[in-house]
């Protein structure tokens, strides 16, 4: 490939966006509806979008509001002085209304639009595989199948693919005129390296209204102690394109209540979170009221959702809160999560908060996990901090008086694990970094090592070894009763770092093959090098060092992990990074469980009953900072039968309102812990994993 072609689709694939918006109503009127709306606009322009138009043989339809995202981000339609009308484009589509017209339209302005199509040029397939080697190919982490379903659906309805049986998809012959005109881009492209200069032309210049935020933030440092430190809460997963879809929904002025139904709809929320997340909107920038109980997306957001750009929207989060770039700059080496953390503290941001930044940023690209709970700026992460203003650490303040109440730098409060399982966890770690340890071939102490930290976590694993076969093979059934089989590479090498000359794909998808595997990992002291790392996401390879499966094997047990959670590990391309996410969580509830007894201890004799709305307030400022949803879980869990902590007194119509009570502590702990007791005294005989027959 020529460089000119490369930086043509480089420049492409940067001007596109990612989100296709919602376009209401059943998928076998898209294209009419579509059509219908340009040519109502061809007739009359739209002043007032909460107006509902009338199209014939279309039921139901929605105020032009709802379809304002679509017709905006396909260039039909523009607004002048609150004017909705037709754009040039819109009228050049008036005069063709026709399905390849839209299509193109679509390719042009949205990333992975032809590649779905050309990818089926190839052959037919389900929209599992293509959702899979689309990820695999571009290195992508989609967490469902919402985005391949809109690609797929699309080009379904503008004709371009047709099914050809058992749940497969094939290129229709207008299908193929597209690929014949498109200019699709390769993903190789995108794995290229490039020089520094190259690299900052990547990242597209922000719009004019997000440029002029940052440009105040640099010419006025004092700006920076007004960046707030607020509570952030959004839908996940997919935090950053959930927060898109609100904010083109909210495009156009929309009422309270509009806004409220749409997202409590849309992603099936209870009244009170969407009430917990209206306040970060609005403080971060994205969200203003311009009459009473009237909202809009700020000019600001309504640039990020025309520019599609997930760079613009970390931009106005960076202008408007404390410890955004900055966490970028303090992670340009390899730093773990618990010393981001510390650092957060000295700009007023708590760890829940914290975490909730570097979520984002993990989303964008501009963090990444280099292991198990160590992070590190990406490249792009680099090149994109340095054009930020940034302020600088401010003076060390002394603990709050809340510092000891919520915070969770610390693990929960955990059983240690047995002599036996530090012992083989030591021997693991030695094992790893010296092929000959305890005078075995090679190898062959790290594969027993790691066959028996598997067996710890409840696995049936065997270590198998020798010429023409696996190391290791483990098997658990899911929650269907199906087994499942991974097999496991193990690699010990004295430099401490696996690089791609040390795994053989023949030799894995053979013994994948011979052991009739679904998952395979790659277990080794660490793993170098970009090569390896986008070769084992491509191929669905596993890669988990030591520590990592040590960490995981601890904190299954203290969590009381199923099986089932711990298999996430095997999950290629993000499936450790779910985990890593659901033990966050987890810890976390211990943690909230642990400050609403502590906190009813403390406040029950003033208030004799508290509810989940009463503790809302009263922790808020806490490091912890629990939402209400989170409460109201922990009540949930503490007032069930057999446990009892908790006492409900005076019920209410909404759940966050009923009030409680709080028992005899000491007498529900040890009723827990004796049961916990009888039941681990009847697993004593269990020696080997439990039985997959």
């Amino acid at each position: 490939m020529k460089t000119d072609d490369i930086q043509k689709q480089k420049s492409e694939w940067k001007r596109k966006g990612w989100s296709i918006p919602e376009i209401r109503g059943r998928k076998q009127e898209w294209f009419e509806t579509v059509k219908g709306l340009v040519q109502l606009l061809g007739h009359n322009p739209v002043s007032d979008l909460s107006f509902t138009p009338v199209l014939d043989s279309i039921v139901p339809l929605y105020p032009w509001r709802s379809y304002v995202p679509f017709l905006k981000g396909t260039g039909l339609v523009c607004n002048h002085s609150g004017v909705l009308e037709l754009s040039e484009t819109g009228l050049n589509f008036l005069r063709s209304p026709s399905k390849r017209e839209l299509a193109n339209l679509l390719h042009d302005k949205y990333r992975l639009v032809g590649e779905f199509l050309g990818s089926l040029s190839q052959f037919p397939k389900t929209i599992e595989e293509i959702d899979k080697e689309i990820c695999r190919e571009y290195c992508l982490n989609w967490n469902n199948l919402s985005n391949t379903r809109r690609r797929m659906d699309w080009l379904e309805v503008l004709g371009l693919i047709e099914s050809v049986g058992n749940r497969k998809w094939g290129v229709t012959e207008e299908g193929t005129a597209a690929l014949n005109e498109w200019i699709l881009i390769s993903p190789t492209v995108l794995e290229s390296k490039s020089d520094d200069s190259e690299e900052a032309d990547l990242i597209a210049p922000p719009p004019d209204e997000i440029s002029e935020l940052l440009l105040k933030l640099r010419n006025d440092p004092s700006l920076h102690n007004k960046r707030n430190t607020y509570n952030i809460w959004v839908p996940s997963p997919d935090r950053i394109e959930n927060l898109r879809k609100i904010l083109q929904f909210a495009y156009e002025r929309v009422s309270r209540s509009e806004l409220f139904d749409f997202v409590e709809h849309e992603f099936n929320l209870r009244t009170s979170s969407v009430e917990s997340m209206l306040p970060f909107l609005r403080a971060d920038g994205l969200l203003e009221e311009v009459g009473k109980n009237i909202y809009t997306a700020t000019t600001a957001a309504k640039a990020w959702c025309d520019s599609g750009n997930d760079l613009d929207f970390i931009r106005i989060l960076h202008a408007h809160k404390r410890y955004v770039g900055e966490m970028i700059s303090d992670a340009s080496q390899d730093i773990v999560r618990n010393d981001i953390y510390s650092k957060a503290k000295q700009y007023g941001i708590n760890v829940e908060k914290a975490r909730w930044i570097m979520g984002f940023l993990l989303e964008a690209g501009l963090l990444e996990e280099t292991q198990y709970l160590h992070v590190k700026a990406t490249v792009l992460g680099k090149r994109f901090v340095s054009e930020l203003p940034l302020m600088a650490v401010p003076a060390e303040k002394g603990p709050s008086r809340n510092e000891s109440a919520g915070s969770i730098n610390a693990d929960p409060k955990a059983v240690p694990p047995s002599p036996q399982a530090e012992s083989i966890f030591e021997r693991m770690k030695a094992a790893a970094r010296d092929p000959g340890a305890e005078g075995k071939n090679p190898g062959a102490a790290f594969e027993e090592a790691i066959a028996k930290v598997f067996h710890l976590l409840g696995f049936d694993a065997k270590r198998i070894g020798g010429a023409g076969n696996t190391d290791i093979v483990v098997r658990w059934k899911d929650l269907e009763g199906k087994i499942q089989t991974s097999i496991v590479d193990a690699k010990s090498k004295s430099t401490g770092t696996v690089t791609h000359s040390d795994v053989s794909d023949v030799a894995i998808e053979t013994h994948k093959e011979k052991n009739d595997a679904e998952f395979v990992a790659i277990v080794g002291p660490g793993f170098g090098g970009d090569t390896l790392k986008n070769h084992a996401w491509k191929k669905g390879f596993a890669l988990i060092t030591d520590s990592e499966l040590i960490d995981i094997a601890k904190d299954a047990q203290a969590l009381g992990l199923s099986l089932c959670e711990t298999a996430m590990l095997f999950n290629v391309p993000n499936g450790l990074a779910q985990l890593r996410e659901l033990i966050t969580t987890r810890k976390r509830e211990r943690e909230i469980v642990s400050l609403v007894v502590s906190t009813f201890i403390q406040e029950q004799n003033a208030m004799e009953s508290l509810s989940a709305r009463d503790l809302y307030f009263l922790l808020r400022k806490t490091d912890l900072s629990p939402s209400l949803d989170e409460l109201i879980h922990a009540f949930t869990l503490l007032s069930k039968e057999e446990i009892g902590v908790l006492s409900p007194i005076k019920k209410a119509s909404a759940e966050e309102n009923t009030t409680y009570a709080i028992r005899e502590g000491k007498h529900c702990v040890n009723r827990l812990r004796s049961l916990a007791d009888a039941i681990e005294k009847g697993l004593d005989g269990m020696t080997d994993s439990p039985s997959l027959s």
